[in-house]
């Protein structure tokens, strides 16, 4: 029994099916008068076919003139139209092996051949077998010569139609990769906008739209360790957009523990159950646990899916989020470093009065939400390892450098941050690129680069420009910032 799957037979099928619309493979009558160069046992069908097709056309001759089976000196050459049909449907070889057939033919079928003597055309129409037979030269030589060159006709075209052949194949192939391609291509737009559906925002759109929500926090409820959630439910509504939360609520900090009344809630209302192990695991740690932990699974159940301390860039906590429901495919590892980053990014902004408290007064006209987001992508690479760059451009004193200075302050990108300092002797940009790696450095140089070259015909040499830039670590921002300030001439005050 035939054990292989019919997948096996697909390849195959498919190299048939291309051969016959191939060059050549048309239709059953050119299939017959010109085989395909690719058919199985083409040499042995070759060799088979020209001998069969030689002896029985002598033996169709020898039916109706048995004494001149080669049909010699009867007007016409008709017996070597079978050698010059393979020559042209084969090739020379095979026209040329045909006529061979015919010379051995013309030794066994005419016994009394002499090739040394000579004869008269008339007597041999008189008698066509005559007891002495001589060599007929112009016979085999002409019949020779018209096969050669009927094959080498043949043997072009053969060459010409297989290169054509093969190159139709390619192109098949190619053909068929590409709607392959283009199918998965599909599939993957289909699945990319149902993954859009359930999370239209980006991590960009989502940090641009949490810098509205955050609001003022006074800094006499966070000495007393009470902390306002203001703007809670619009930074809940933008996580559950954003990362999928079904049924999810936050509660403020009070007094060194989450306080019992919810600050926002998403789906259906339930009661928060401090002593849920879930819950005190995430307060014990200090970060996001959910349910597939290691820790979880060894341990008691829980009720809820994920729990997420807000703890801002000073390790102090804010509140706690508790998410008891969420889609299945939402609870990946991406999602969920998703949800802490945005948490993080909220809880820097309720207490930024204290966090920005270092950089303001180490640089007094640094601007309020300068301070604020380097503070924020400190804390955001020192939890979740998301880098974020700045970049320092340098103009001089000259007066066409202010049109340069103001351009390069206009074509800031919507979710950075840029801090405009300077005097008389030269201005500087400090541009705060969040969610930006080394790499991205390069691409802004670039398109700044370019913008001025495109408005004003320079570049950063011609003009004059310094660049500096750095990448945003956890290692004393405040100390970095001023090496940076430093490199670019421009102390603080």
């Amino acid at each position: 029994m035939n054990t292989r799957a019919p997948d096996q037979f697909a390849p195959r099928a498919r190299l048939k099916r291309r051969q016959a619309q191939s060059v050549g493979g048309g239709s059953l009558w050119a299939r017959l008068i010109a085989p395909p160069r690719g058919s199985v046992y083409r040499r042995a069908i070759t060799t088979v076919e020209s001998i069969l097709a030689t002896l029985l056309a002598i033996a169709l001759c020898w039916l109706f003139r048995p004494q001149n089976p080669l049909l010699i000196h009867v007007g016409f050459v008709w017996i070597w139209i079978v050698p010059i049909v393979l020559a042209l449907r084969y090739g020379s070889i095979a026209g040329a092996f045909s006529g061979l057939i015919l010379l051995a033919a013309w030794y066994v079928l005419y016994p009394g051949a002499d090739p040394s003597a000579l004869g008269s055309i008339a007597h041999t129409l008189v008698d066509p077998l005559p007891q002495v037979q001589p060599f007929p030269v112009g016979f085999f030589f002409g019949g020779f010569v018209f096969t050669l060159l009927c094959g080498q006709f043949g043997d072009v075209w053969i060459t010409r139609l297989g290169q054509a052949r093969m190159a139709n194949d390619y192109l098949a192939e190619r053909l068929s990769i590409l709607t392959r391609n283009q199918f998965l291509l599909r599939l993957s737009h289909e699945r990319l906008e149902q993954d859009l559906l359930g999370r239209p925002a980006t991590l960009r759109d989502s940090l641009a739209r949490m810098r509205a929500v955050t609001i003022a926090q006074e800094p006499g409820n966070a000495q007393r360790g009470v902390v306002d959630l203001r703007g809670a439910q619009q930074f809940l509504d933008t996580a559950a957009q954003a990362c999928q939360l079904e049924c999810a609520r936050l509660y403020a900090w009070r007094d060194g523990k989450p306080h019992p009344e919810a600050a926002a809630w998403i789906g259906t209302a339930f009661d928060l159950d401090a002593g849920d192990p879930l819950v005190l695991e995430a307060l014990e740690a200090r970060s996001l646990v959910h349910i597939e932990s290691a820790t979880q699974q060894a341990g008691s159940p829980s009720r809820y899916l994920a729990c997420v301390p807000l703890v801002d860039a000073l390790k102090e906590p804010v509140g706690l989020l508790v998410i008891e429901r969420m889609p299945f495919l939402a609870l990946t590892r991406d999602n969920l470093q998703f949800l802490l980053v945005l948490c993080n990014y909220y809880a820097d902004g309720v207490r930024h009065a204290t966090v920005t408290r270092d950089t303001i007064d180490a640089f007094p006209d640094c601007p309020y939400d300068f301070a604020l987001d380097y503070a924020r992508l400190v804390h955001m690479y020192r939890d979740t390892r998301v880098q974020s760059s700045m970049v320092a451009l340098v103009f001089d004193g000259r007066e066409v450098s202010t049109t340069w200075y103001e351009h390069v302050l206009r074509t800031r990108r919507a979710l950075d941050v840029q801090w405009a300092r300077g005097d008389s002797q030269h201005r500087v940009i400090l541009t705060l690129m969040p969610l930006s790696g080394e790499g991205s450095i390069d691409g802004y140089l670039l398109r700044i680069e370019d913008n001025l070259r495109a408005q004003y015909g320079v570049d950063f040499e011609s003009a004059r420009i310094a660049v500096h830039a750095m990448v945003i670590a956890d290692d004393d921002p405040v100390a970095a910032l001023r090496r940076l300030l430093e490199r670019c001439d421009a102390r603080h005050a």
